[in-house]
């Protein structure tokens, strides 16, 4: 359960509710981590262009390799997501 302030979907308008279009557009889940961003959709936009740039084959380290070192990066940090 998020704790801070947020927009959900059926609320966003503008440039916010363009980025939950595109993430549903994609299959993608709207959850907790895409809402902490909410209020700041240019930040949401620029965090999921960052992640796109090295992450999900952008690395030249290939993809598998790429989700191996998430996996494991995740489970020091004990991340839920």
């Amino acid at each position: 359960m998020v704790w801070i302030n947020i927009v959900r979907p059926e609320e966003a308008t503008g440039e916010l509710a363009e980025v939950y279009d595109e993430l549903k557009a994609q299959g993608k889940k709207i959850g907790n981590l895409v809402w902490a961003y909410s209020l700041k959709p240019e930040l949401l936009r620029a965090a999921r262009n960052f992640s796109h740039a090295v992450t999900w084959g952008g690395s030249s380290l290939g993809r598998r390799k790429e989700e191996l070192i998430a996996t494991v990066v995740a489970a020091k940090l004990r991340c839920t997501f």
